[in-house]
This record gives C-alpha cells, sequence and structure tokens, in this order.
C-alpha cells in the first residue's frame, strides 16, 4: 500500500483544512475541559509535528506544558519555529511504535492524538494506543480521534479519489469496536462519540489510564 507523504502534508495542506481543524479543535477542548483534571495540564500530542490544535488549546487551557511528539523531522522544526520564545513547550523525535518513551513516561497528565493510529496495520494500530498509556500518569487521560466508516465518511473520501486529492493513502478507516478493544486494556472508557461536522468523520474515546 503506498504511504502517506507527510512531507507533502505539512507543506501544503488541504485548502479545507483551516475549517475541520477549527471544528475538531472545538471538540478537543470541550472533552479537555469535561474530563481532565482541574489545574494546569501537562499534556503530549502524539503525531503532533506542527500541531494545528496548538494555538487554540494553549490559549484555551493555559497548559503547564503542550509537548509534541513525531518523528517527522519537517513537522518538527515548523513546531518549534512557530512556539513562543518563553514557553514551556518541546518537539521530541520519536516513532510511536517503539517504546523508548524514555524520561517522558508516566509523565502527563493528558495525553492526545488526531487521525494517528490508523495509519497502520491492526496489530500496529494497537501498539500505537498503547503508547498514549505509557506517557501518562495513573489517573491520566487519553483522547483518540480516528477516521470511522460511516456513510458521510465513504463519500467523502470517494470525491476526494476520484478527483485527485486524496493522499492518505494508508489510510484505515476504524470502527469503533477494534478502538474499544485496543484501549479497555489499559484503563476506563468515560466517553465515545463521532465528529460528524467535519465529512471526513472521527470517532472519538477519551479514557482514564488505570492506576
Amino acid at each position: 500500500m503506498e504511504k502517506t507523504d507527510w512531507n507533502a502534508y505539512y507543506a501544503r495542506p488541504y485548502a479545507s483544512a483551516k475549517i475541520t481543524r477549527k471544528l475538531t479543535a472545538n471538540l478537543l477542548e470541550k472533552l479537555i475541559k469535561a474530563f481532565c483534571p482541574v489545574g494546569p495540564l501537562r499534556m503530549v500530542e502524539l503525531g503532533g509535528a506542527n500541531s494545528c490544535f496548538y494555538e487554540q488549546l494553549s490559549s484555551a487551557l493555559q497548559p503547564a506544558t503542550y509537548d509534541v511528539v513525531d518523528n517527522n523531522e519537517l513537522g518538527l522544526e515548523a513546531f518549534r519555529k512557530k512556539m513562543p520564545a518563553d514557553a514551556s513547550s518541546a518537539a521530541y523525535s520519536l516513532d510511536v511504535l517503539s517504546d523508548c518513551t524514555g524520561s517522558l513516561a508516566n509523565g502527563y497528565d493528558l495525553c492526545f492524538s488526531v487521525g494517528l493510529v490508523e495509519h497502520f496495520a491492526p496489530e500496529d494500530t494497537m501498539r500505537a494506543v498503547a503508547t498514549h498509556f505509557n506517557f501518562l500518569k495513573p489517573g491520566g487521560i487519553a483522547l483518540i480521534t480516528y477516521p470511522t466508516p460511516t456513510w458521510l465518511y465513504r463519500l467523502t473520501r470517494a470525491v476526494a479519489e476520484l478527483s485527485g486529492q486524496w493522499i492518505f493513502w494508508d489510510e484505515r478507516p476504524l470502527r469503533e469496536d477494534e478502538v474499544l478493544r485496543a484501549v479497555k486494556p489499559h484503563g476506563e472508557v468515560l466517553k465515545t462519540g463521532i465528529n460528524w461536522p467535519i465529512f471526513l468523520t472521527q470517532g472519538f474515546v477519551v479514557v482514564r489510564k488505570s492506576n
């Protein structure tokens, strides 16, 4: 299967991305405020090179730190350039399929990803999901979103493919039952749902890590 060219994605995102990212950022903000501990959060975004959620979530949540983890150097460098000089944030080059979280292990109140875990074969999706919990403190919150094959997703993707606009060739839309099998060994599922307004519909799951 052809792989997604992440360098091309970070260099020239979809024109529609500005709208869909804002809708997703609003959902993330709402869920984080509802389920995360009160007080400045230590938070990390996996697959977050050049995070498109950094500005809104940093402003709304005032976290103690907002770190990103990815293995795309172009995106990581773009994130480093846009961080304010006094920001308590860092960009780490790590593979989410490895267990090498090092000093970052068990260090965060919130670990989240948006559209990450679906870019792998099923066994590696399980590993990518598990990595979220490696970063979390006991009782911390994992928030994972993933494309899910609703009729709207299938229609929107078909139009994008037919018009030559589709670039996420290794994206594997996931059903909720697969994601729940992956997260349940690690904690308590607090909420699930679907983000419909973005057309390429994304499911989400909020999980509290076991103590």
